[in-house]
């Protein structure tokens, strides 16, 4: 598994991304959210997914840009595509923007770890714009491109469905986001074929749905006429599809580049949940992306609750670890480095003799809310890393108890903490 990916998003957190949350979770208007209201059954036509988002200000100026380059492309594929100078001008506008940002950066530390070469900006740059904008065929395509397909969406070799459209924020705006024309129908979320489909709705930053797009033919029309707003539209459906949520235009450039172009594996992990990265190439072109989305796998965690241990018995006096427990806390993250949000975590080890699955433990954190494990396994005298799942610190930054009750609601270890150890920011607290 690669976790290169992580710090990719862990560095956009630190830029312009904004955090998923789940309703009811906490948000920062200050930081940005998305909130994010998946539901598992077919719902009403007029369900938004993307319930509520807001960009402060000193983020948006790269989401405007990008906006800026989705009428440059036509939908029909039949069409033919004309770049314009001042649409190679927008994308040059874009692509000098993003360069400094920190997801960019963090990928440019991997490209030359991995690639063994010195990058410049100019050659980041180029690198950017081979890897997204460059047209070339894909099957029965002669005029695709990455950046087309994943962040606009177009019509599908097949004349009723979409192709690509991976991109949460175009998702929204869509959606009536901004006020903007409403030109997508949400018809249910499509987990079914992960390895956990009932935990996908429990993890904010991945949404997998079926849906239906009325969609704007786009910058030319097959007989030359302009397309765009005004020129028509064609009703296209996606049956499943989906798209990361709250990572920023330039975080998504960022990791389809290094999935692209170094040999980063396709399996990784972000914020306790894990996804297939999923990537093709333009026909003869392995520096250029034809799609890149992520394919929701599993996820560590199968539900989080606030105040749901009331009734839980504690058979231990409240302290310390219980006799011939299985599982034991032995390290925690509490006062990670800002943004705490996906940072904070817990590691527990294996005390027994044979592989043991933590399906039904439960960690409760200072604060009452509960994350329950699913069927984790972990072998005998192995650490099993838990990183907390939440846009905002779950452990408090002073004195605290974290409990660790197993899948009969039986308390197990409460590992405390002081004031003193919690105010030491980016150490890990170690449990004896």
């Amino acid at each position: 598994m690669d976790h290169v990916y992580q710090s990719i998003w862990d560095a956009d957190q630190s830029g312009n991304g904004v955090p998923a949350v789940r309703p009811g979770e906490n948000y920062d208007s200050a930081v940005g959210y998305v909130i994010v209201d998946e539901q598992s059954a077919t719902v009403e036509r007029n369900h938004r997914v993307l319930k509520e988002v807001k960009i402060p200000p000193s983020k948006i100026g790269t989401y405007l840009l990008c906006q800026a380059l989705f009428d440059n492309y036509a939908l029909l594929r039949s069409a033919v595509e004309t770049v314009r100078p001042e649409e190679t001008q927008e994308e040059l506008n874009f692509i000098d923007a993003i360069l400094p940002t920190p997801p960019i950066q963090r990928a440019r530390e991997i490209l030359q770890d991995r690639l063994d070469l010195t990058i410049s900006n100019d050659m980041l740059g180029g690198m950017i714009k081979e890897t997204w904008f460059k047209m070339g065929s894909s099957g029965s395509q002669d005029a695709a491109s990455g950046f087309e397909h994943v962040f606009v969406g177009e019509q599908s070799s097949s004349p009723t469905k979409i192709g690509g459209y991976h991109y949460w924020h175009k998702y929204f705006l869509d959606d009536g986001g901004n006020q903007s024309r409403d030109r997508v129908h949400y018809n249910g979320t499509q987990y079914q074929h992960s390895q956990q489909p009932s935990k996908g709705i429990l993890v904010p930053e991945v949404v997998t749905l079926s849906l239906v797009w009325t969609a704007p033919l786009g910058d030319r029309n097959p007989d030359g006429t302009s397309g765009g707003s005004h020129g028509g539209t064609k009703t296209l459906t996606k049956p499943i599809g989906g798209f990361f949520v709250g990572c920023s235009p330039e975080c998504l450039i960022a990791l389809g580049l290094v999935r692209c172009r170094t040999p980063s594996g396709k399996i990784t992990k972000i914020n306790g949940a894990e996804y297939q990265l999923d990537l093709h190439r333009l026909d003869g072109l392995p520096n250029s992306i034809r799609t890149f989305f992520p394919r929701f796998r599993r996820a560590d965690v199968t539900d989080i609750a606030v105040g749901d241990d009331d009734h839980a018995h504690d058979s231990s006096g409240g302290s310390g670890l219980r006799d011939e427990a299985t599982f034991k806390i032995v390290a925690a993250m509490v006062n990670a480095i800002n943004p705490e949000g996906g940072r904070e975590f817990v590691q527990i080890i294996n005390l027994s003799d044979q592989r043991e699955s933590l399906a039904g433990y439960r960690l409760v954190t200072p604060n009452g809310t509960s994350f329950t494990f699913s069927d984790v396994f972990v072998s005998p005298g192995d650490l099993f890393k838990f990183v907390f799942p939440t846009s905002e610190g779950a452990l408090r930054n002073k004195a605290g108890v974290i409990r660790l009750f197993d899948s009969d609601r039986e308390l197990v270890q409460s590992a405390s903490y002081t004031t003193e150890q919690a105010a030491r920011e980016g150490a890990p607290i170690v449990f004896g």
